[in-house]
């Protein structure tokens, strides 16, 4: 699928649109996450992470340079064949779909748990179809528009947090290294997943109108992403105590029922409102991308209507199914092992095939 002028995206859009796919769900419970893999040494894990995901980044980057108006598929096919294309068309799908209802239904699980408990999943994913659909039908465009809105929103959430350092401990930082480097690299493993999201550059790639900003583009949203990653892990660090933060499964929510002001009571639900507006803006342009999947795939029906039926699906299994917060965990650690694979495994591995292709071809060449 070639894109068209009217569905390029700006370097802003495509900065945002990559911290948007990165900054989801993961965030709630991260430093509660950190804390129980090293204790208060977490915010190590976080530089190592993103130092790994800049380099897995550029890698991407440069395979895509390779083929710059076309996606990750017709990479593929061009270099190795249709059913090359056709598995990796498959591959990307299945991910995709797993990664959309991973955060589609923990967003109703986080409305469950803290505001409606008496209502089924099913019907609070119902409750965002309409808005995910009418922004993911108008493309990567729109998508990026909507970050662009959310971005601003979400300022006063950045700004509130600084609140929190008022009554911050630091010493709960120190001893640095207190459990040595083994507990921070198993720790790095079992949160990679949060870094994991600059894979949709991949699909999004060939929709950005100055391609030479790309580079530069991927470094802004990893380093974006890092940034809002450790101020709030610093944060919990600080105001929890080290035994204390490991009590927490929502550590985010927790931490902003610190909060309090007279005219407001529950200041942790607004953040929690204000939130769900930005794991929204996670998982669109991962729809959106499965989308360009399917269409190459041959499935007939305008993309509008292939948005529609995947929403609608993942509704209808859920209120099937019935998954609670212990099942998500288990598919988290299914996409977790996947995504790894697709971001930092894979780009590696198909550079290196595809620089030694150019190197025969240059040899053979008169």
């Amino acid at each position: 699928m070639i894109p068209g002028k009217g569905n390029q995206i700006t370097l802003f859009q495509y900065i945002l649109i990559i911290h948007s796919v990165q900054l989801g769900v993961g965030l709630i419970p991260l430093p509660g996450e950190l804390a129980k893999g090293c204790g208060t040494d977490g915010w190590i894990v976080l530089i190592i992470g993103w130092l790994i995901s800049i380099v897995s980044s550029l890698i991407i980057i440069q395979i895509m340079k390779s083929h710059p108006n076309g996606t990750i598929i017709d990479l593929l096919s061009h270099y190795f064949g249709k059913w090359v294309g056709k598995v990796g068309m498959v591959m990307f799908v299945g991910y995709f779909l797993l990664y959309i209802f991973l955060i589609y239904n923990r967003m109703a699980l986080l409305v469950q748990n803290w505001i409606m408990q008496q209502t089924n999943i099913a019907v609070l994913m119902l409750l965002f179809l309409l808005p995910a659909y009418m922004i993911t039908r108008g493309g990567f465009r729109i998508i990026g528009r909507y970050s662009e809105i959310i971005l601003f929103l979400s300022s006063a959430l950045l700004l509130t947090s600084f609140y929190l350092f008022k009554h911050a401990q630091w010493i709960h930082l120190l001893p640095i290294l207190k459990h040595g480097w083994i507990p921070i690299l198993q720790t790095l493993r079992t949160n990679i997943l949060s870094f994991v999201g600059f894979e949709i550059t991949f699909f999004l790639y060939p929709y950005l109108e100055k391609k030479s900003s790309a580079s530069l583009g991927i470094i802004i949203a990893n380093s974006v992403t890092f940034f809002v990653y450790m101020l709030f892990t610093l944060l919990a660090f600080v105001n929890f105590s080290p035994d204390e933060i490991t009590q927490y499964h929502n550590t985010l929510i927790s931490l902003f029922k610190i909060i309090e002001f007279r005219f407001l009571e529950r200041f942790d639900i607004l953040i929690l409102s204000v939130y769900l507006l930005i794991i929204v803006r996670t998982f669109i342009p991962v729809l959106y991308a499965a989308v360009i999947c399917t269409q190459q795939l041959g499935l007939k029906g305008q993309p509008r209507l292939h948005i529609l039926l995947i929403l609608t699906v993942m509704v209808g299994v859920t209120w099937v199914w019935k998954p609670g917060w212990n099942d998500s965990v288990r598919l988290s650690d299914i996409v977790q092992n996947i995504g790894i694979g697709i971001a930092f495994v894979i780009p590696p591995l198909l550079w290196a095939i595809l620089s030694g292709m150019r190197r025969i071809l240059r040899r053979s060449s008169p």
